[in-house]
């Protein structure tokens, strides 16, 4: 099965901005996610106030541990609740926004702060005609519809290849987009690049539906069939 066949020209500019633009494929943070934030800089004792300690004994000693993973949970309101300042939103905001808000925010209290974040619940499901079909929770806010396959293992034969299905969930609104895995100009579709929670479906083709219903007409008849003979087994033979 090929896929990326010759199709019509596309605009390889446009490509090229498109593959190493952001805010081509940088998702969203939204109400639900789950943020790591780590903050960084020069000044521990300024660094303290934005980090949780837990009591920590060593050989007797009382001491401080810093919990480097704090995970935040992006509330309904789209806030986050952390250390100091309070209530920060952060729905709406890709993640390198979100970086840049917090570093202008932590920069009244500490000097040239470093701030990383990760979006910890960032998933995508594949379902339908692929070798591993589930959910898949990925380290980057950044991969394509391909990648997502091939970590499902790629499709089967029975996989219908120029009609995949992406769902997407945004701003409480259900979206579908249609992908031909076939064409090049897949490069430029809105669901190439995923978002958190996206769902691929890959139908079957007509071929695995004929057999999957050819089974499910079988198995109506032939399970009647075989109970009325042991009915009839029980009732003649063994008495």
């Amino acid at each position: 099965m090929v896929y990326l066949q010759e199709s019509e020209v596309v605009d390889s500019s446009a490509l090229v901005k498109r593959n190493f633009d952001p805010a081509a494929y940088a998702p969203t943070l939204r109400p639900d996610d789950l943020l790591q934030i780590q903050v960084g800089g020069q000044d521990a004792e300024a660094l303290a106030a934005f980090q949780f300690y837990v009591n920590e004994n060593t050989n007797g000693l009382q001491g401080m541990q810093a919990l480097q993973n704090i995970v935040y949970l992006v509330d309904p309101n789209g806030n986050i609740n952390f250390p100091v300042l309070g209530f920060v939103q952060m729905s709406g905001l890709t993640r390198l926004e979100a970086i840049e808000k917090l570093q202008e925010l932590l920069s009244a209290y500490v000097q040239d702060p470093v701030v990383n974040i990760q979006i910890r619940n960032f998933k995508v499901t594949v379902l339908g005609q692929v070798q591993r079909p589930g959910s898949y929770t990925l380290p980057s806010d950044r991969v394509t519809v391909l990648e997502a396959i091939g970590m499902a293992g790629d499709l089967q034969l029975s996989a219908i290849r120029n009609n995949v299905l992406v769902i997407r969930e945004s701003n409480g609104r259900r979206e579908e987009f249609r992908i031909d895995l076939t064409q090049k100009d897949i490069y430029t579709s809105p669901a190439y690049y995923l978002r958190q929670n996206d769902v691929i479906y890959v139908e079957p083709n007509k071929g695995a539906r004929f057999q999957g219903q050819n089974v499910g007409v079988f198995t109506q008849v032939i399970t009647p069939v075989l109970s009325l003979m042991l009915s009839i087994y029980t009732l003649f033979v063994l008495n």
